[in-house]
């Protein structure tokens, strides 16, 4: 998952500020004068009354939709600044801060009322630690478990399709709380399954894995995702490839990818 820089902007009314970010970009504020964007940006709001504000400083906003960010820029009082940076479109803020927008997400994602991970390579690094009497380990991220928890409270979904057949699968799901299938052998037959069980449409199914034999599962589904490190063919496949690689924050992203997209309804 990349991390943002966190930004400092100069502003003559926080709250003012605030509310423009959050009514126009999809910011949150957190903690005091921190907003946080749909993809994790960090901006403080810093208030200088009587002092220069953020007209010299510019910063780039990721969003869902670019066309919806620039209306409601705009209806929420910020305007259109073109060609002021070597031809590139810019929106000016409240306080004269030139905005860059660049779009990132998955289109449609309003539409996910099911997500399947395949476990290996997504939900872990895909490496295994073997011991000297042959039990085997992997390591897991505890971001991607906080992710998880933030998909549920999308109130979508979410189960583990996995060809693996070491309880360690069903041990982890059971940790963050969705079923998991293992020792699956053809992921498109379940994927089928996994839909007329849970009453969805394979057009609302979301398929997040990284190797060939995900790409049955993944051609089926309406949603494809799969993690930075994924196999060339399945990258090829994706509608979105996370930033993280898997097991290293790759749901923890596919969390704010989908709450992205519910609050750009």
């Amino acid at each position: 998952m990349a991390v943002h820089p966190t930004v400092t902007l100069l502003v003559r009314d926080i709250e003012k500020s605030a509310q423009f970010y959050e009514r126009s970009l999809g910011f949150t504020l957190t903690w005091e004068t921190l907003l946080i964007g749909p993809y994790g940006q960090s901006l403080r709001l810093l208030e200088v009354p009587d002092g220069p504000t953020g007209g010299c400083i510019v910063h780039t906003v990721e969003v869902p939709d670019v066309d919806a960010a620039v209306d409601a820029i705009v209806e929420h009082g910020g305007g259109r600044g073109e060609n002021l940076l070597d031809g590139t479109p810019l929106y000016v803020g409240p306080d004269g801060e030139l905005i860059m927008l660049s779009q990132r997400g998955l289109p449609g994602a309003d539409a996910v009322k099911l997500v399947v991970y395949d476990f290996d390579g997504v939900m872990t690094d895909n490496l295994v630690h073997v011991r000297e009497d042959g039990v085997e380990s992997v390591s897991a991220n505890r971001s991607d478990g906080l992710g998880v928890g933030m998909i549920r409270k999308l109130g979508i979904s979410q189960c583990i399709l996995s060809t693996e057949t070491n309880p360690v699968v069903k041990s982890r799901a059971a940790k963050i709380g969705i079923p998991a299938a293992g020792s699956v052998s053809d992921k498109g037959s379940a994927i089928i399954g996994l839909a007329s069980e849970y009453g969805v449409s394979l057009a609302e199914v979301l398929y997040m894995g990284n190797d060939v034999n995900d790409a049955d599962a993944m051609g089926l589904c309406g949603f494809k995702v799969a993690p930075a490190d994924a196999h060339p063919s399945i990258l090829a496949l994706a509608d979105y490839v996370t930033e993280a690689a898997g097991g290293h924050g790759a749901v923890r992203e596919l969390a704010d990818v989908l709450l992205a997209g519910r609050k750009g309804e």
